[in-house]
């Protein structure tokens, strides 16, 4: 990258117009070459006009001007922060509550429907049978049933699938980022 840059590709590169480069130029915010150009030490320039100085305007800045600045500011950052969870989200490192509730709630409902069944399905299954330890294993069985569908529950891959739908994604997008990132 080159050392300074046109008014238009340093807007670009800190998020503004060209006119709001010139403007901040002009106000003495940032510097130009005697080409126009803009050095990229401008952009600590640039971020020391937003620091607050003794509550008031940054220095050269309007009121104005500044909340504008900042709210753009917290704009930007609070799209990256979102964009940060998304990320986490789809490796699995970050899950959302609603998301566990959804898929755990689901899961502990297909499990409770097992279990309620399982007194209808033992009666018809032991009708006629008196022997208790043949009855204790039928139920048992039952049970165990239940529970295991419970501990086959893939809640990662759900929960990463949820994500994948939130970002407009599938997995195959996915498995094209794994391929490229190891050719890369």
């Amino acid at each position: 990258m080159a050392n300074s840059l046109s008014a238009n590709d340093f807007g670009v590169l800190i998020g503004v117009s060209e006119r709001r480069v010139r403007e901040l130029r002009d106000r003495g915010v940032l510097t130009s070459d005697e080409r126009g150009r803009f050095p990229l030490s401008n952009v600590t320039a640039y971020c020391a006009h937003f620091r607050p100085s003794e509550g008031k305007a940054s220095a050269g800045g309007s009121e104005a001007g500044s909340t504008l600045d900042a709210a753009r500011i917290r704009l930007v950052s609070a799209q990256a922060e979102a964009r940060e969870i998304l990320n986490a989200q789809l490796r699995g490192e970050v899950v959302l509550a609603e998301d566990v509730e959804i898929i755990v709630g689901g899961t502990f409902d297909a499990v409770r429907a097992k279990l309620l069944a399982v007194p209808g399905t033992a009666a018809a299954r032991l009708q006629g049978v008196t022997d208790q330890v043949v009855v204790r294993a039928e139920i048992a069985g039952l049970v165990e049933n239940a529970l295991a569908e419970l501990a086959q529950t893939e809640v990662v891959g759900t929960v990463k699938d949820r994500a994948r739908k939130r970002a407009g994604r599938d997995a195959a997008d996915d498995a094209l980022d794994d391929e490229s990132a190891v050719a890369g």
